[in-house]
């Protein structure tokens, strides 16, 4: 009876368990996907005297959802086990010349088809002039930088859904677009 009892509640188990792992389906048609790194791990700004460490993250993911649904109104951020018709990869970047006192941006959008083949690849880049100061002053020139690299990218980036990815039933979920392998260019 009891090894009846265990073989029951180790179905209902496995039931639940394999329920939770199936792809949900999102009501947005475009997702923004932005890697998990890039919230966990610090970027470091060094200049003269001062130190500054941030996560990426934070500071681009208001500023990209914003602008993307200005110009698709059917855009959310990607939570992890969500599906959709496209889903648009940002990758930020920036560094600091603390001789010229300009922050120099870039943001690379990935845009990929619903079961993840790749649509386009598009790059936004930006330059602004400021000095690193204390916290406030340093994010507000962050932002402003990564604002005119968003705006750079809007005017290349086209997010148009394939077919095949709209009437397509089996969908990647927008968490394993970061699974993926980037392109690597190999000499050897």
């Amino acid at each position: 009876m009891i090894s009846f009892t265990k073989k029951i509640v180790g179905m209902l188990l496995l039931g639940t368990l394999s329920a939770s792992v199936h792809a949900a389906e999102s009501n947005a048609k475009t997702l923004l996907y932005i890697s998990p790194n890039d919230y966990n791990y610090s970027v470091h700004l060094l200049a003269p005297y001062y130190e500054y460490w941030f996560a990426q993250g934070p500071l681009v993911e208001p500023i990209a959802l914003k602008s993307l649904q200005e110009k698709h109104a059917e855009m959310a951020l990607c939570q992890a086990n969500e599906t959709a018709d496209t889903i648009v990869r940002i990758k930020p970047s920036v560094f600091y010349n603390p001789q010229m006192h300009v922050y120099h941006s870039k943001l690379v959008a990935t845009v990929f088809s619903g079961k993840g083949d790749v649509l386009g690849t598009y790059v936004g880049e930006a330059q602004q002039l400021g000095y690193t100061s204390f916290d406030n002053g340093t994010k507000y020139h962050l932002n402003k930088v990564y604002g005119l690299a968003m705006q750079d990218l809007m005017t290349k980036l086209t997010i148009n859904p394939s077919q095949d990815s709209v009437k397509s039933e089996a969908k990647l979920p927008c968490g394993m677009i970061g699974a993926q392998n980037d392109t690597k260019v190999s000499f050897y």
